[in-house]
């Protein structure tokens, strides 16, 4: 077969894997919003709005002409979102296709590749079939192409780029070639502000320039791979901020220094720059300076891709509902592309955990706009650590929360070593969050629940018993819902094996292709490692972050297939060699397919923006709640800027209330939400001012023991006129006893209260605040509630962080999946098995309202269905919701009212059965509530289910290893405890036969 004859078959070959995969992903993507950032993703592209730092414009503006497919119907625009992921995903699957048949065609025939027999084809689009194929089915990467975010379009993206340096190496030398590294350069720039990860296929494509351009050698391919870091830095430290950094550093030059209006400095930047540039680019055409000139080239195409950030300053000067860090101006979008929000972590030399913060170190200055000149609001930090330092930490965060996972993961406690922190290293930080999640894609996958380093979570798999069971225990004995999990994959190592067998061969036979996509695979994958430096835990599994890395490794997964021509083609003739090679490697996509659709598979699911409208329907019209995660806000995000859904509720993000850009925007009206109240002006928060108020006793300012005004004490931290604490920098509060007057007529309009509570209606609320310190998200939730003053009901979200509550639970409403601040004192709840306060139970609840929502309001998103998949995040939220419905159950079996208890509890195990989130000792609840209505004819059966799986469960971990079972003490006495309980429950209610029956369960242990 002739080239061009071969060329034609790989192109319609190529198209028809991308049909494939694209239909793969759109069978299966979301039915809606996912949870985690996807919410403000899609909101923010349906209104073209500002995401976190430090950006995403391309996607947002392609994003938006997807919206298109919507036909002007919100609850379609989720969808229109995940079906651009699904798309770009098969694009990266074609592009897969294609490079790994250029890398087969020069292993099957490297000496005439223009004329190929017929078996050498089919093994060559054998191969690239394989790769697109494995790469389809690959866990990271179909989680991210059925959901709408930004990392099936970076993969996209990375494919693409690294195709367009292939397609060069094609037609190098051809008089127009060179196109198409301009082409690449221009696919670099735009993806710079799709995702940043694109950028780390730069030194993999140096060496494929290098190797096609020049005659190799090993010093000639090394300094061509520093090259390519070198443009790697070039565009991360001046292209992406060292431009914005330079305009900056004019603008303040001019503005505050020279006294010129705003924006001079960008306008005499880009007059410099622009025609300093163009000069250059005449002048190296004119003199024939042909390198120079086509390098120069290269950068402006970057540049016109980077140029899609103009959009994001043009958005934020609009005022957009979500506006992440306000970059309006070039100080401001400095700020933004930085990431200074986010702080840095070591990577060369720092300090180990065990360190105490000695000094601060000031780096710089922050600015934000003012009347007539940028003012000075704080300063850029660093903090000197006292302690022992080394090079290459990787035991450096001195948070407290971090300490006691170090040492798990050490295994002591004394002082770190540098063989502690090479352990680290190479255990946790290389063999847990990076050659983990490879298993993930090429050898199994055990279940999704996040891995923390035990054995019964979060590990990869292969289905070979014997294996497993040295690893993780022995399989047999394991719990059956556990086996049979969604989300538990066996791929019996055969893609793996399948991909060694190809990288081997490649490197015997063509040791420079090898060397490129061993780079590729490295820098997408454990260079992220790092350069990232991951602490002991992370909030979720950041698998989908090397989805790049794992992409590559799919190519040798496509080669094995040629690998497995070049074995057999000496025994079988003909096209026969190929088309068994094919067919025994097409097993290995097969498996995954087949293993990973049900755990993939989101279709008809809607839980993410059901649970979302969940939390915006606990509230009462016109009302705030306070948020914290991403699961409680983003979702919340989605459905009122896209679907409509509650948009007179404010949504306040405790997260990000610590910083002034957003304490600012909450002072504006959004949607159908009034602006939040305030008694701080913006000066008063600007920068770093209050960042932090500490508590300092003080007797003559508030007396030990007395109850201090909450809007006194605002009005001390708040007043500037205090030299001595303008002085110290530092402000204090003298008093954490506060009290807070109530207004009982706003109160009583509000029908917050049932009519009978009215009478307990306090005429202060009082508390004591459970911090010593206060941070300025901390104080302005003060502040929000003191401007408030009872006007428009304030709710904080069930999945708020204790800490945040500021010590006024014993305030607190439950109405559904928030509370509800009141100024009626919750009593104790009484614990009906020992007779004491249980102090699990936070606030009260109000049966009626509660009643209303969690049976008329709420909706759960098709989970009940056995054919919906229901993922750990998913899951995690269910058992928040049980315990709702069992918190309601209770409520209203005090006020005697048995019959609409059971119908509470019918209607959650109607909602969430076994199936959705797989029962467990968090049913004690729902159980307890049963007993107590007198339903023993589902309290009994319920609870012998329950005390039977944990049964299972326990005698599953006392037959793992001594080492392990540690892990899981707690968990073994929860269980334990829990199933005594059931027995103690039911013998109280006179059911001795059942109680006897569940005790000799125990003893049989």
């Amino acid at each position: 077969m002739n080239f061009q004859t071969f060329k034609h078959v790989n192109n319609i070959a190529g198209w028809l894997i991308f049909l494939i995969a694209a239909s793969v992903y759109t069978l299966t993507m979301e039915a809606t919003v996912s949870l985690w950032d996807c919410g403000e993703f899609i909101a923010s592209v349906y209104k073209q709005q500002v995401v976190h730092p430090p950006g995403a414009q391309m996607f947002i503006i392609l994003g938006r002409l997807f919206n298109v497919l919507a036909f002007g119907k919100p609850e379609l625009v989720a969808l229109t979102m995940n079906f651009m992921s699904a798309v770009c995903s098969g694009f990266a699957m074609m592009f897969l296709f294609w490079i790994t048949t250029h890398m087969a065609r020069k292993l099957v025939n490297p000496y005439n590749a223009n004329e190929l027999t017929m078996d050498q084809v089919i093994a060559i689009i054998g191969a690239g079939a394989i790769a697109g194929l494995c790469g389809t089915f690959l866990d990271s990467v179909w989680f991210s192409a059925v959901e709408g975010e930004v990392y099936a379009m970076s993969l996209m993206w990375t494919a693409m780029v690294f195709w367009g340096i292939i397609k060069w190496e094609n037609r190098a030398d051809s008089p127009y070639g060179d196109r198409w590294l301009l082409f690449v350069a221009f696919a670099i720039g735009t993806s710079i502000f799709v995702h940043w990860l694109n950028l780390l296929c730069i030194p993999a494509m140096t060496l494929v320039y290098y190797f096609r351009r020049y005659e190799p050698t090993v010093k000639g391919a090394f300094i061509a791979f520093f090259i390519g870091l070198g443009i790697v830095g070039f565009i991360l430290k001046f292209v992406i901020t060292g431009l914005i950094d330079i305009a900056t550093g004019i603008e303040l030059f001019l503005v505050n220094g020279m006294g010129m209006p705003f924006n001079s400095g960008l306008i005499v930047f880009l007059l410099l720059f622009l025609g300093g540039f163009t000069f250059a680019l005449y002048y190296t055409y004119k003199k024939s300076k042909t390198a120079v000139h086509n390098l120069l080239l290269g950068c402006m195409f970057i540049f016109i891709g980077y140029s899609a950030i103009v959009a994001t300053v043009i958005r934020s000067n609009s005022h957009p509902n979500i506006d992440m860090n306000s970059p309006r101006d070039l100080v401001s979008l400095s700020s933004y592309l930085n990431r200074e929000q986010y702080g840095s972590r070591p990577f060369l030399f720092g300090q180990y955990y065990t360190a105490e913060v000695e000094d601060i170190e000031e780096t710089g200055v922050k600015y934000a706009r003012g009347v007539d000149k940028y003012e000075e609001v704080g300063k850029k930090i660093d903090y000197v650590y006292k302690g022992k330092k080394t090079i290459f930490p990787r035991l450096y965060d001195i948070s407290p929360q971090f300490k006691a996972d170090y040492e798990r993961w050490l295994g002591h406690k004394r002082e770190p070593t540098f063989a502690d922190n090479l352990k680290f290293f190479f255990n946790y930080q290389i063999g847990h969050m990076y050659m983990r999640y490879f298993m993930w894609n090429f050898a199994g996958r055990q279940n999704d629940e996040q891995g923390m380093g035990g054995r019964k979570e979060g590990n990869w798999l292969s289905g070979i018993s014997f294996i497993d069971g040295m690893r993780l225990g022995n399989q047999s004995v394991m719990p059956e819902h556990m086996k049979s999990s969604d989300s538990r994959n066996y791929y019996f190592f055969l893609p793996l094996l399948l991909g060694l067998l190809g990288m081997v061969f490649q490197f015997t036979n063509n040791k420079r292709s090898a060397l490129v996509i061993l780079l590729l695979f490295f820098f997408t994958g454990m260079a992220i490692i790092i350069q990232g430096n991951s602490p002991p835990v992370e909030p979720r599994e950041r698998d989908y972050i090397f989805a790049g890395s794992f992409w590559a490794f799919s190519i040798w997964v496509g080669l094995g297939v040629i690998a497995l021509h070049d074995l057999l083609k000496e025994k079988l003739k003909g096209k026969s060699a190929a088309i068994v090679a094919f067919c025994a490697a097409l097993l290995v996509p097969i498996i995954m397919g087949f293993q990973g659709w049900d755990d993939h598979n989101r279709s008809n699911r809607f839980g993410a923006r059901d649970f979302a409208a969940n939390y915006l329907n606990s509230c009462a019209p016109n009302s705030i709640i306070f948020t914290q995660g991403d699961n409680d806000t983003y979702p919340l995000w989605y459905a009122q800027e896209v679907e409509n859904i509650r948009r007179d509720v404010r949504v306040v993000n405790l997260s990000l209330l610590g910083v002034d850009w957003y304490i600012n925007q909450l002072r504006r009206k959004v949607n159908d939400a009034d602006p939040v109240p305030m008694s701080y002006d913006s000066l008063k928060i600007r920068g770093s001012k209050r960042d932090v108020v500490y508590f300092k006793e003080d007797p003559q300012r508030a007396p030990v023991g007395q109850y201090f005004a909450l809007q006194d004490i605002l009005k001390f931290i708040g007043d500037d006129r205090l030299s001595y604490l303008q002085q110290a920098g530092v402000n204090y509060f003298p008093t954490k006893t506060v009290s807070f007057k109530v207004d009982k007529q706003a109160v009583s309009a509000s029908n917050a209260i049932a009519p009978e509570d009215n009478v307990k209606i306090v005429d202060d609320i009082k508390w004591t605040i459970n911090k010593n310190s206060l941070y300025k998200n901390d104080l302005m939730t003060l502040d929000i509630i003191a401007a408030n003053n009872w006007k428009r009901p304030i709710y904080f979200a069930i999945s708020v962080s204790p800490e945040s509550y500021l010590g006024l639970d014993k305030y607190f409403q439950l109405e559904g999946l928030a509370y509800r601040l009141v100024p009626v004192e919750v009593e104790p709840t009484i614990d009906p098995l020992t007779g004491k306060p249980d102090r699990s139970q936070r606030g009260r609840v109000n049966p009626d309202i509660m009643y209303d929502n969690l049976m008329n309001k709420f909706k759960f998103g098709n989970l009940g269905d056995e054919n919906v998949h229901v993922d750990s995040d998913l899951s995690r939220m269910v058992f928040n919701f049980r315990g709702n419905y069992a918190r309601l159950a209770s409520a209203l079996i005090e006020k005697g009212d048995n019959k609409r208890a059971v119908e509470v509890l019918d209607r959650c195990i109607e909602m969430m059965p076994d199936h959705t989130a797989p029962y467990n000792f968090y049913m004690y609840t729902i159980i307890e509530a049963y007993f107590l209505a007198g339903a023993y004819d589902k309290s009994n059966p319920l609870a012998e289910q329950v005390a039977n799986r944990l049964i299972e469960e326990l005698k599953y971990i006392n037959k793992l290893p001594k080492r392990d079972q540690a892990a899981y003490e707690q968990e073994l006495q929860l269980n334990e405890y829990f199933i005594s309980r059931f027995a103690a429950l039911a013998k109280q209610k006179g059911q001795v036969e059942f109680s006897n029956k569940l005790e000799s369960m125990l003893e049989g242990l």
